[in-house]
């Protein structure tokens, strides 16, 4: 491992020059890995992205909607790659899908993965600009890229930027079925070369900047993790954005392609009604503008994820070193690093037919122990 790879590793950053602070230009001036999630930054990088307007696949704009995640990560000396995939879609296909990879080592080589799209799909009736539904995922990737690099990191950390996620077409019932194109893609081909085993954790997110962000309980996602994020909200004081009457939905996001394909460790964060009223609410569609949108909801949501992967870390690596000396006692000074490990697989979820929590199935497979899933 290279020296600077080491250092990321071990929560150290390499050094780069102040200058990012208020006023600042990112562009033009290196900005600080300074481990804060920074609302200032991620809305940044919501107005680039808006700014390119429409984003279809395959399009010029979705192309320089890539290079500039790109520019940014590699910019903070984050290892970054793309990835493509083939999707078949019937009158759409099939479809090179590019996909964009940051990778920040951590500890152990089991990952916590993060997912949104950058691209915006399309609608046949108007020009759909996809600033809520589709940048701002991508805006608050990069900015957890910048303050994870800054970090302690157990376990090893992917970004990752979909291509594919959105509409193709007017968004019928026929052609509703035709998103997540690229998250099917990506969790196919993991699954193929068995990298779908080393995922400790996947969180989708989209939709994460309305100015009246309510994210929505996920009936699909691992309960004890995403309840991480609800503990951690309140813990901070962002009750607001994921209250604690939050609806439950059964959301069909980007981790759903990979819940179908057995990996059950998922979560998805998202505001199924865009400025409010019955799902998808007031402003999606055609009304998906950064006029709707806030920055402090940006903040809300990153500094909530760094708060519940720091949880969900300790705890994962807390029942890793115990399966391993099972009877030690451990200092805290003196405890291992977690190691690569396949967890034990939950039993399939049961069906939900009604908006109802399913019972706790997490205790195999969570890493929850006996007595936290008594006290829930």
């Amino acid at each position: 491992m290279s020296a600077l790879l080491l250092a990321l590793a071990c929560g150290g950053s390499p050094s780069v020059p102040s200058g990012g602070g208020a006023g600042a230009d990112p562009d033009q001036d290196p900005v600080p890995l300074d481990a804060e999630f920074s609302s200032e930054l991620a809305w940044n990088e919501l107005e680039r992205l808006a700014s390119l307007g429409p984003r279809p696949v395959g399009s010029d704009a979705a192309a320089q909607a890539r290079r500039r995640i790109r520019e940014r990560i590699a910019g903070w000396q984050i290892e970054v790659e793309e990835v493509t995939t083939t999707a078949q879609s019937e009158g759409f296909g099939p479809l090179l899908l590019t996909h964009v990879i940051a990778t920040l080592p951590g500890r152990s080589s089991d990952r916590f993965v993060l997912v949104a799209s950058y691209d915006s799909g399309s609608y046949e009736a108007f020009a759909f600009r996809g600033v809520n539904d589709g940048a701002s995922g991508a805006a608050l990737l990069i900015e957890l890229a910048r303050a994870l690099s800054g970090r302690e990191r157990p376990y090893t950390v992917q970004l990752v930027w979909l291509e594919g996620e959105g509409r193709l077409g007017r968004g019928a019932e026929t052609e509703r079925e035709r998103r997540w194109l690229g998250s099917a893609g990506l969790a196919e081909r993991w699954r193929q070369e068995g990298l779908l085993d080393g995922i400790r954790l996947l969180v989708a997110f989209n939709a994460v900047c309305d100015a009246d962000l309510r994210i929505a309980r996920d009936l699909n996602s691992h309960r004890t993790h995403r309840e991480d994020f609800w503990r951690a909200a309140r813990e901070l004081g962002r009750g607001d954005v994921f209250p604690s009457d939050a609806r439950y939905q059964n959301i069909a996001s980007s981790h759903t392609p990979f819940r179908n394909r057995g990996l059950r460790r998922v979560v998805a964060i998202e505001d199924v009604s865009f400025g409010g009223d019955e799902p998808p609410g007031l402003f999606a569609g055609e009304d998906d503008a950064i006029e709707h949108c806030a920055p402090e909801s940006l903040e809300s949501v990153g500094t909530v994820t760094l708060e519940a992967l720091d949880a969900i870390g300790r705890r994962l690596a807390k029942i890793d070193r115990y399966s391993r000396t099972p009877t030690a006692e451990l200092e805290p000074e003196d405890e291992p690093a977690p190691e690569a490990a396949a967890p034990v697989e939950p039993a399939p979820e049961p069906t939900v037919e009604t908006p109802v929590e399913p019972p706790s199935e997490e205790a195999a497979g969570s890493g929850e122990s006996p007595d936290d899933a008594a006290q829930r």
